[in-house]
């Protein structure tokens, strides 16, 4: 008799990627290489969890955002912080002292084989097990009938289903990027942001009790590690899998720096959401 065939991707344990600060170009040019990589991988493997932050600090804009009007110019100058725009969608977000994490897995496949929302859902329960290994109480937001569909200048201004919420204020945003056989979700866990200093990057007054930082919902310092880890605990947890160190394949490196010199360094796809004639005509292939 043969032995009953297990589904493609149970029981693969997943990579996790624990990294410093780069900059906004290297950080969204390698998200969307390992990306590329399981859209084209031949055989099942386990996804990859990365963990990673900022530096310079950063605006990243949603991928069809609009940039005018959604960041103050002068301050990004000013400050030295960084602008560019990401592979997935929803509106601008500081990144400065935080730890970003990014979901990279195959469509259609364990654990991630139920349907975009089931996706968003399933990464919220693991998010929120970590917040609490923090010491947040903190819960995964239901979607709810008729609410707002319009994306707000700033994410942090908007709580939006399966995203994680701390004393009825916004903690984690996510977003996600879908090929035709793998997704991309990635999102912000701010440890400290201060309401002023948006405001000040953004041009525009925003309301502190929309959302929340780690620190404040935690009441303690923490620190970059003692997320990291929580999170590794967590999506262990959630998903029954062994996380295990790993660093990008030799292909995501060179994709990667494709992708920042012909795509995320181009101040046509930073301020319009498209490749200029020049990146489109001498560069590789890149996603438009």
């Amino acid at each position: 008799m043969n032995a009953r065939r297990e589904p493609a991707g149970v029981g693969l344990p997943w990579r996790v990627l624990v990294e410093g600060s780069e900059d906004g170009a290297w950080n969204m040019a390698v998200d969307e290489a390992i990306l590329e990589a399981y859209e084209r991988s031949d055989g099942p493997r386990g996804p990859t969890l990365r963990l990673y932050g900022w530096r310079p600090a950063a605006v990243s804009l949603g991928r069809s955002q609009r940039a005018e009007g959604s960041f103050d110019a002068r301050v990004l100058a000013r400050e030295g912080i960084d602008l560019v725009r990401r592979p997935t969608g929803g509106g601008a977000v500081l990144h400065e002292f935080e730890r970003t994490y990014a979901v990279v897995g195959a469509l259609g496949v364990p654990p991630f084989s139920s349907g975009v929302i089931a996706n968003y859902r399933t990464i919220a329960d693991a998010l929120t097990r970590g917040m609490t290994r923090l010491g947040v109480v903190a819960l995964a937001v239901e979607p709810t009938r008729g609410a707002p569909r319009e994306t707000p200048t700033a994410c942090f201004l908007r709580l939006g289903a399966w995203e994680i919420a701390a004393a009825g204020r916004k903690l984690v945003g996510s977003a996600q990027a879908r090929r035709r056989a793998a997704f991309l979700q990635h999102g912000s866990i701010p440890i400290r942001l201060d309401p002023e200093r948006l405001a000040s990057v953004l041009g525009s007054p925003v309301a502190a009790t929309q959302f929340i930082d780690l620190e404040s919902a935690a009441g303690i310092a923490v620190d970059a590690a003692a997320v990291d880890e929580a999170c590794i605990a967590a999506f262990e947890e959630t998903f029954d899998a062994k996380l295990v160190p790993g660093l990008l394949t030799e292909r995501e490196a060179l994709r990667a720096a494709e992708l920042r010199c012909w795509k995320y360094d181009s101040m046509a796809w930073t301020e319009t959401g498209a490749i200029g004639r020049r990146e489109a005509h001498w560069g590789p292939a890149v996603s438009r």
